[in-house]
């Protein structure tokens, strides 16, 4: 996938890119890309950083909330990134191959079904969430943590759409490695209503 704008060259976006290849191990196109509007991009990396400090919610949590976001929402980058974080933490391949249909799956605990189920109420078009399962939330995670769960939900949800709109792809993360799957491969249609539950590509075929 080629950006749909111009990756930033010079002093300024060199020192951006270095940034990068602290933090992430490798240049990205897209630390280039965010280059191009400074102010924005602070503001995005001042966003990331309250959006992701999750005390409260354990951290392999945290990231399979971001990864089934970025799933639905169906971004490159997200979902690439994603998939190795989730990894990094603790998430098995297939479980990575399983989240469209995780309750059928039997691969999930509790707490992992409940943040995939929070992920995709939170990340479909109309987003709808069940009073009953804020309350199990909030019984698991306390106010603080279903607050900062749902926060960092909508920040992936915000940040995956910016990254689809300016065309920002995989950026080698998961090369070689399994990988999540956008909601809508292999012919699975996209989120709605009529399909939240549907989530295998067996379910909306039959």
């Amino acid at each position: 996938m080629k950006p749909r704008i111009e990756p930033r060259q010079g002093f300024f976006a060199d020192a951006v890119a270095r940034g990068a290849r602290i933090s992430f191990g490798r240049d990205l196109v897209s630390a280039r890309v965010y280059a191009r509007h400074p102010r924005l991009m602070f503001g995005y990396m001042r966003s990331n950083r309250a959006a992701e400090r999750t005390p409260h919610v354990p951290k392999p949590l945290a990231e399979l909330a971001v990864l089934r976001a970025a799933t639905i929402v169906g971004c490159e980058f997200c979902i690439d990134i994603g998939s190795e974080l989730a990894r990094r933490t603790g998430l098995t391949d297939d479980q990575l191959r399983s989240l469209h249909d995780a309750h059928a799956a039997d691969l999930f605990d509790d707490d992992q079904l409940l943040v995939i189920d929070l992920a995709t109420g939170m990340s479909a078009t109309p987003g709808e969430v069940e009073e009953e399962l804020m309350r199990r939330a909030q019984a698991r995670f306390g106010v603080k943590g279903t607050m900062e769960l749902v926060q960092l939900i909508a920040w992936e949800n915000a940040r995956a759409r910016m990254n689809v709109a300016l065309g920002l792809g995989a950026e080698g993360f998961s090369e070689g490695k399994a990988c999540a799957l956008p909601y809508t491969a292999d012919g699975i249609e996209p989120m709605s209503m009529t399909n939240r539950y549907l989530t295998s590509e067996a379910s909306i075929r039959s």
